[in-house]
């Protein structure tokens, strides 16, 4: 076996570690591994706390999220390779990847956690997160499954399109959607409704359906949030519905943009009761599709009738495949998909891990539609 001295690894790294949400974390000095098949060591840059991270890591942990302890966070961020495994025949340290959050057993894909956040609730997740992949990219170093490390085209990227390495974090929100987006084969040229659409991978849900070539119903509470959504693109591409909690009403409202072809739902764990996912199945037309991929615990009312009767389809989504993370990143490479800046994207926040406090409630205050907050645990 290959030795740390071999990869230039330094015997410890450092660690955002956690031990209860109840107490805070430590920065702990974490023995370094040696790459193994199939596992690659990388460096993270800039590693994506999402806006609720102070309610699964600190105040007790309320929305109740199961992770072993003790644990380092954090599953996606772009990244340097630090060191390859000796079955790698692409990846070279040094190289810029993008890391993704979920992990999948190999022996059966169908078992799938969230890295560093949620362990699941089988006796495979369980043991999946609490072997190997345990700890996340709130660290100085981490380990990835080797198909979880994406290769990103820093030439055309960064030289080529300009981008700064901040600014690709944002495929941290981005793959998310587009998993359930190319699930129901959103096609160029249809009509999409994304409620809600302004939180922060809701909106991201209308960057990347626009790129895929949709006009796009955005549908919220928030209306600055939607106004800006307006902006994202010429007129008639993006137009914009308040959720009034009436179904009628919203039906009504959808009704002035003709029948949908499809519903992209993403909606937050209060809004089992919320007017527009019903008024969403009503609008859409015969034939039409509509992705299920929020995180409601409970149950919603589906329209029975109008479903069978209509021949729709309701397809559930977790997260993205493998492939769908590399065709998003394609998007973004070839310049259809716009991130950053320009795309009205902000990086809200960049702190260093002894900063964690500071970080996460950033993260809450700071982060949402089109804003993002990282922790940069090697600096810039």
């Amino acid at each position: 076996m290959a030795s740390l001295a071999e990869h230039s690894l330094p015997e410890t790294f450092t660690g955002l570690q956690f031990h209860s949400p109840s107490s805070p974390p430590t920065l702990a000095a974490l023995p370094t591994p040696v790459p193994t098949a199939g596992t690659v060591i990388i460096k993270p840059l800039y590693s994506i706390i999402v806006q609720y991270a102070n309610e699964i890591f600190t105040n007790g942990n309320p929305r109740g999220y199961k992770y072993p302890l003790p644990l380092v966070p954090g599953g996606a961020c772009v990244a340097r390779v630090a060191a390859v495994p000796p079955d790698a025949t692409k990846l070279k340290p040094g190289q810029l990847v993008y890391v993704e959050l979920t992990v999948r057993a190999r022996d059966d894909p169908n078992v799938k956690i969230l890295r560093g956040f949620h362990e699941g609730y089988s006796e495979g997740t369980r043991r999946l997160m609490g072997g190997a992949w345990r700890n996340g990219c709130w660290a100085t170093l981490s380990t990835a499954p080797l198909e979880n490390a994406h290769p990103l085209d820093e030439n055309i990227l960064v030289e080529k399109l300009g981008y700064k390495l901040e600014e690709l974090g944002s495929l941290s929100q981005l793959i998310v959607p587009y998993g359930g987006l190319a699930d129901i084969d959103l096609k160029p040229g249809e009509t999409i409704l994304i409620a809600p659409a302004t939180g922060s991978f809701s909106s991201a849900a209308v960057h990347v359906a626009l790129a895929m070539g949709a006009r796009v119903i955005a549908m919220g509470r928030n209306e600055t949030a939607l106004a800006e959504l307006k902006k994202l693109a010429e007129p008639g591409r993006v137009e914009t519905v308040k959720i009034s909690g009436d179904v009628q009403e919203d039906v009504n409202a959808l009704a002035k943009f003709g029948p949908l072809d499809a519903y992209f739902d993403i909606s937050p764990r209060p809004a089992s009761k919320s007017s527009h996912i019903k008024a969403g199945i009503l609008s859409l037309r015969p034939g039409g599709r509509m992705s299920l991929m929020g995180g409601i615990p409970g149950e919603i009312e589906i329209p029975y009738w109008h479903v069978s009767y209509n021949g729709l389809t309701i397809k559930g989504t977790f997260m993205n495949t493998i492939q769908q993370a590399k065709e998003l990143i394609k998007l973004v490479e070839r310049g259809v998909l716009k991130i950053g800046s320009r795309a009205g994207m902000k990086v809200a926040g960049k702190y260093t891990l002894e900063d964690w406090e500071k970080a996460l409630k950033a993260a809450a205050a700071e982060g949402g539609p089109g804003r993002s907050v990282y922790f940069i645990p090697n600096g810039e």
